[in-house]
C-alpha cells in the first residue's frame, strides 16, 4: 500500500477528461508525473487510480514547484458503479492536507440560454438529500455551512484561465453569473420530467458529481471549484428517442482544452487567498457530544 503524500492542491478528474491520460496526454511543458497507479488504504476500503504530479515553478502562482494529487473519475472503481468512491477519495485528500480541490465534470443544461460547449463555473448547488457519504466525525462536532460552497478566489482563477483559451463562439460563465448546479447520482441521464423539475427548483445545469464533491470539500475544510462544460444541451432532453442527449462531438472537441485549463488553474491557485472557505466548517463545543 502506498503512503499518502502531503500536498496543497488536488484535481478530481471526471467526464471532462475521459478518454485521455491526465496529465500525460496534455502537451503542457512544466508538468510531470512523479508516480502513478497509486493505491491508498482508507477506513472505507481502498482508493485507487491516483497519480502524484509536479507543477514547475514557471507555471505556479508563487513561482515555486508545486506537487498535486490527481485521482481518476471521482475516485470511482473502473469495473463497478460505487458512489461511495468519493468519500474514499476525499478521505485521502483530507489526510494529504489538501487546501484547494478542483473537480472536473461535464454538464447537462437546464437553461435554454446555456449551450453545448459553454464553460460553466457554478456559484451554488442544489442537492436536496446532501451526500449520504459524509466525512464529518459525528453529527455534533462540526457545523458545515452551505454558504459559499464554491471558492470565489479559485473560481476567478479558473475563469481567467478558461477565458484566455476557450474557443471563440463558446462562452465562459464565471461565478458572477450565479448559476446553480443540480445533482443526480446517475449514471442514468436525467429524464425530461426530472429536467423540468430541477429547472423549476432553480437549477441551471445538472451533473452526477459536482454537488457531493462541494459538500465533501467543505467537510475537509478545503476550497472547491469546478471545471466543466456543457455536453448535453437543454433541447437534447426533449428530442426524439433516437437523438443522443449528449453531444459526443462537443466533448471530443474540448476534452484536451478543458483538461489543460484545469491543470493550469491548479498551478495558478493562490494558496493564501483570503477566501474564508476553511472557516465555514466550524468546530462545536465539546459538551455537545461529551455530555450525554
Amino acid at each position: 500500500m502506498d503512503a499518502i503524500p502531503m500536498v496543497d492542491v488536488a484535481m478530481v478528474t471526471g467526464s471532462t477528461s475521459w478518454g485521455i491520460a491526465v496529465p500525460e496526454d496534455v502537451d503542457l511543458p512544466g508538468v510531470r508525473v512523479i508516480a502513478r497507479d497509486l493505491t491508498f488504504e482508507t477506513p472505507y476500503g481502498l482508493s485507487q487510480e491516483w497519480k502524484l504530479i509536479e507543477l514547475d515553478g514557471s507555471l505556479t502562482f508563487d513561482g515555486k514547484t508545486r506537487n498535486a494529487l490527481v485521482v481518476w473519475s471521482h475516485g470511482n472503481r473502473v469495473d463497478e458503479i460505487d458512489h461511495s468512491g468519493q468519500r474514499r477519495a476525499f478521505w485521502v485528500l483530507r489526510e494529504a492536507g489538501v487546501r484547494k480541490v478542483l473537480c472536473c465534470a461535464t454538464q447537462g443544461s437546464l437553461n435554454r440560454a446555456i449551450q453545448a460547449g459553454d464553460f460553466v463555473i457554478v456559484a451554488d448547488v442544489l442537492e436536496l438529500t446532501q451526500t449520504p457519504y459524509s466525512l464529518l466525525p459525528g453529527r455534533q462536532r462540526f457545523d458545515a455551512s452551505g454558504k459559499q460552497l464554491v471558492c470565489p478566489s479559485c473560481a476567478a482563477t479558473v475563469a481567467r484561465v478558461a477565458g484566455a483559451q476557450w474557443p471563440e463562439g463558446r462562452r465562459v460563465f464565471g461565478i458572477e453569473s450565479q448559476l446553480v448546479a443540480a445533482h443526480a447520482w446517475g449514471p442514468r441521464l436525467s429524464s425530461p420530467a426530472e429536467v423540468l423539475a430541477y429547472r423549476t427548483l432553480g437549477a441551471d445545469i445538472i451533473n452526477h458529481s459536482l454537488a457531493p464533491e462541494a459538500t465533501l470539500s467543505r467537510e475537509i475544510g478545503a476550497c472547491f471549484v469546478n471545471v466543466g462544460y456543457v455536453t448535453a444541451p437543454f433541447q437534447g432532453y426533449f428530442a426524439p428517442a433516437d437523438v443522443n442527449v449528449v453531444r459526443g462531438d462537443v466533448r471530443d472537441d474540448l476534452v484536451d482544452l478543458a483538461t489543460r485549463v484545469a491543470i493550469v488553474a491548479l498551478a495558478e491557485f493562490d494558496l493564501d487567498a483570503p477566501c474564508h472557505c476553511a472557516g465555514l466548517r466550524s468546530a462545536q463545543p465539546e459538551n455537545r457530544w461529551s455530555r450525554r
